[in-house]
């Protein structure tokens, strides 16, 4: 019974470790972003021109969603990533400082198409399972 647990706990683990996302944006100015969930409760994250970034936080890791966030308290942004694996939509929340303080003010003006991106994503399977 435990060799049992043991190895379908290792075949999840690889699985896991398999599933990766490509994400497309419509506009050409945004380059491809690429995310892996790892094992240590990570995910890597590369972007088509600026290559590997530094991991992100996995927060969840469903069936039907993977949502992810950025580290560290960064001054300049905090970056949220919450992808639907059955659509393939994945929304990117982006908090600059300065949106935090006009959220803060309730700001009337503020223009939410500047704090939410919507991606296209599809995964694509390791070969590797």
């Amino acid at each position: 019974m435990r060799i049992l647990c043991v190895l379908l706990s290792l075949m999840t683990s690889q699985i896991v470790l398999a599933e990766t996302w490509v994400c497309r944006h419509d506009s050409p100015e945004r380059e491809d972003l690429t995310f892996m969930p790892q094992a240590d409760g990570t995910v890597a994250w590369q972007h088509q021109k600026l290559g590997s970034l530094d991991p992100l936080a996995l927060i969840v890791n469903s069936d039907g969603l993977l949502t992810m966030a950025t580290q560290r308290v960064n001054i300049m942004y905090s970056r949220f990533f919450h992808l639907d694996k059955f659509s393939g939509r994945m929304g990117e929340t982006t908090f600059r400082a300065s949106t935090l303080r006009r959220l803060e003010e309730k700001d009337p003006e503020l223009n939410w198409n500047m704090v939410t991106t919507l991606w296209q994503c599809e995964l694509k399977e390791a070969s590797t399972k």
